[in-house]
């Protein structure tokens, strides 16, 4: 098959319907179009074969990084947005692929989503979206309800003005909002509330694949007591655990400053916890039966850890302790880490690691509870968000509602 990306916008002065028509005439039969009014592709080189990137800016500017164990596909309607996201993770190297689609002319995202779902290798599929052209909503919601990987989405246009922008932007038909996310739900579609929510959650279902939850509880090791109130205040699907007796020994054992409360699932475990001290701790908590995942918070300006550029990378710094537990350890784990620049490299090390790391707690919170809730399901029976429904067949039941 042959194809082209166009890149080119469509100038202000030609309606978009003259544009189509026109492009359709010349296209020659079999060739299938990606844009116009994009940024194109790009693929990871994988099993020998080279891969592909038109995403037109330079190296020096973007650099775009995968790894052997990207696992996420970003299709998305804006190219600028593409960039900002690769910006954004650059340390986790999520991305297996990305596919900006830019107007749509023939390639629709529907499509996009059957062949993506069906590529082993991809575990995640991220989905920005400002409009759908009439009849896609249909086929993009059926496409996303047999996938069985989790989709996560973000629509813009919802409001009058965000609308209008869409429309003169790739000449979308917005559409009503509440349809798009009824759509969602009943698609199992995890619907990100804001942009940075859509770049988090890609995160933690990248990151977090292997690792697939058992059930929602969820114990946490802090050292600034305010990050485990707050981290409490921000559950919603999951519920703290309740650590064992077993658990409770082995925390007091480790607790030789005596200023830890061993029986609470939130530790506190003070500025005095020195890296060894902070990471015992962590793994006393993640290898208890009764915890399903775990989160850790980090304030790095305590001098007893090695969080500063000079030590962060040391390979009995808190970092790399975090890092190696996480490969030993099946459970979900994510990272806060709140502090200003000066603590970056402490971060990029455990993101290059392989650890989901968010900027605050109720970032880190919310990410691994839209993770576990996806994964387990809910009490009711309801399906949860990215964990699809079993396709059913013609007459098995309602479809989505339209978009």
């Amino acid at each position: 098959m042959r194809a082209v990306v166009l890149i080119p916008g469509v100038p202000s002065a030609v309606p978009y319907a003259d544009f189509a028509r026109e492009l359709r005439a010349s296209v020659p039969p079999g060739v299938r179009i990606i844009g116009p009014n994009c940024m194109g592709v790009y693929h990871a080189a994988a099993g020998g074969r080279p891969g592909v990137n038109t995403l037109f800016i330079n190296e020096k500017r973007l650099e775009v990084k995968s790894s052997d164990t990207a696992n996420a596909v970003l299709l998305t309607q804006s190219g600028a947005l593409s960039v900002t996201v690769i910006d954004k993770l650059r340390n986790c190297r999520p991305f297996r692929a990305i596919v900006s689609f830019g107007n749509k002319f023939d390639v629709k995202t529907g499509e996009l989503l059957a062949y993506f779902a069906a590529d082993p290798a991809v575990a995640v599929i991220a989905v920005y979206l400002e409009g759908l052209d009439p009849g896609e909503g249909r086929a993009f919601f059926e496409r996303a309800r047999m996938t069985g990987k989790p989709i996560i989405a973000y629509k813009s246009g919802r409001t009058e003005a965000g609308a209008r922008s869409a429309a003169s932007h790739t000449a979308s038909m917005s559409g009503n909002y509440e349809v798009f996310r009824a759509a969602c739900h009943q698609a199992g579609v995890i619907l990100a509330d804001t942009i940075e929510e859509f770049d988090d959650q890609i995160r933690a279902f990248s990151l977090l694949a292997g690792k697939p939850p058992k059930g929602n509880r969820v114990a946490g090791v802090v050292n600034a007591g305010f990050e485990s109130t707050v981290g409490a205040d921000e559950l919603k699907g999951l519920t703290q655990a309740r650590l064992c007796a077993a658990t409770v020994e082995k925390l007091n054992a480790i607790n030789r400053h005596g200023l830890v409360d061993t029986h609470s699932p939130f530790l506190d475990v003070t500025p005095m916890a020195d890296d060894a001290m902070y990471a015992q701790f962590v793994e006393a908590v993640i290898e208890d039966e009764g915890v399903d995942c775990v989160f850790v918070a980090v304030v790095p300006h305590a001098v007893s850890l090695k969080t500063v550029p000079e030590t962060c990378r040391d390979p009995d710094g808190l970092a790399s302790l975090l890092i190696d537990i996480s490969r030993r350890q099946s459970k979900p784990m994510v990272v806060s880490v709140n502090a200003g620049r000066h603590y970056a490299d402490f971060v990029a090390t455990m993101e290059e690691g392989g650890l989901a790391v968010y900027p605050d707690i109720r970032s880190a919170i919310t990410s691994l509870d839209t993770f576990v809730s996806a994964g387990v399901g809910r009490p009711n029976g309801e399906v949860a968000p990215g964990a699809a429904e079993p396709a059913r067949g013609a007459g098995g039941g309602p479809g989505p509602a339209r978009a």
